[in-house]
């Protein structure tokens, strides 16, 4: 194995069930819908900082805060992300959503701000947005005015929530990777949730998988190889050494990789566990992987959709005969038919004709079977999405924001 591949094969665990969640949001101001500057959020991290084990700091800056359960960081246009540690336990993540939020949106009360859940900024230009002033997305923010037309807004216009799930060997990896890429922009659709952006109505449903789409094609979207019939481990794990990097972090400083592939850079820095995680978070396709499978595929929702969310991927992906149900539907098909499957999508909304069905019948069947494996507190959580789906609204629409 290269060290690349033994890396993700590392990530192997027979742990049943577990989620791990990440949510941005964006911080606006109540009258003007600007994003909170930099140095307010630094306050309220401040403000924050008691009830935390460890700040972090990056040149004197503090970008983060640690728990043994959650992880506060600031995004490049200012949003404000938490993370969760993993569990199959859905009321330990609630619960530890609602105790970091809490103290966070009581303070932003005080200050005129609140934590606003959309996939896209909904009344502000991204062009008046600050970046933060950590060096890795200056440099990022450097190499995507070249490498697509949507780079400044991904890093400035765009809040989501990435699911991790876990892999119990290699076979259970490739079918969990390529379902995820299969289902992706059917788990975009039903958590589309920016009715508004920059001020204007949004008319892409999709327009987070846009937004990636034209950032840098060579790292985004569909990881290419996923439906060959060699994908694995050591595919993705070539896939991405062939990537040039954009920023070379060794752990003491941040700097531009210039055109280098990983594989250049690694010829000097190497393949510590701390690099290789560093290679494997410059790309950024729609389901990536670390020591897990990353699926990045939602927007930012309230928090009773996003749990409905981790229900759902849940009961997908830790059911051996729906993962064998999906895994079978995506035999013969390509990266470049589920990109049709997303054009038809964006044209025809509810009644697309994609996946062999109607899109409002595909979803319903998607709901019933994430259904199987869930227990009575799991079925309630999902609830809320189960109802857009099957009333045939968006959750911007259910929650009376259109």
């Amino acid at each position: 194995m290269t060290p690349l591949t033994s890396y993700i094969a590392s990530g192997q665990t027979e742990e049943k069930g577990r989620i791990g969640l990440e949510i941005e949001h964006f911080v606006l101001n109540d009258e003007t819908g600007a994003p909170m500057p930099y140095l307010e959020l630094v306050k309220l991290l401040e403000f924050l900082k008691e009830s935390y084990e460890e700040a972090v700091y990056e040149e004197d800056h503090l970008i983060a805060l640690e728990s043994n359960t959650t992880l506060i960081t600031l995004e490049p246009g200012c949003q404000l992300e938490l993370s969760f540690r993993c569990s199959a336990n859905l009321e330990h993540i609630k619960t530890w959503y609602e105790e970091a939020v809490e103290p966070i949106q009581n303070y932003l009360h005080r200050q005129g701000y609140a934590l606003v859940y959309s996939g896209g900024l909904p009344n502000y230009s991204i062009d008046k947005v600050q970046r933060i002033p950590k060096e890795r997305y200056a440099l990022m923010e450097k190499w995507f005015e070249t490498s697509g037309k949507r780079g400044k807004e991904m890093m400035k216009g765009t809040a989501s929530i990435h699911l991790s799930i876990d892999y119990e060997n290699e076979e259970d990896f490739i079918c969990k990777y390529r379902v995820a890429n299969y289902l992706h922009y059917l788990f975009n659709f039903i958590t589309s949730n920016t009715p508004i952006y920059q001020g204007v109505e949004n008319g892409d449903v999709l327009l987070r998988s846009s937004i990636w789409e034209g950032t840098d094609p060579e790292r985004c979207g569909f990881m290419p190889n996923t439906f060959d019939p060699d994908f694995g481990y050591f595919q993705y794990a070539n896939w991405l050494e062939k990537m040039p990097l954009i920023v070379l972090n060794d752990g003491t400083e941040c700097k531009s990789a210039g055109q280098s592939k990983v594989f250049e850079v690694a010829k000097t820095y190497g393949y510590s566990s701390k690099m290789i995680a560093h290679y494997l978070s410059m790309v950024f396709p729609f389901i990536r992987v670390k020591k897990f499978i990353e699926i990045r595929s939602a927007d930012a929702m309230p928090e009773p959709y996003m749990m409905a969310y981790c229900a759902l991927i849940k009961g997908l992906f830790y059911d051996p005969s729906v993962i064998e149900h999906y895994w079978k539907l995506s035999q013969g098909t390509s990266v470049s038919k589920l990109e049709a499957y997303g054009e038809k999508i964006r044209q025809d909304g509810w009644s697309a004709k994609v996946y062999g069905s109607s899109l409002s019948s595909v979803l319903e069947d998607l709901v019933r079977r994430a259904e199987q494996s869930l227990d009575q507190d799991e079925l309630a959580m999902l609830a809320p999405l189960k109802k857009c789906i099957y009333e045939k609204k968006h959750i911007y629409e259910s929650e009376g924001l259109e």
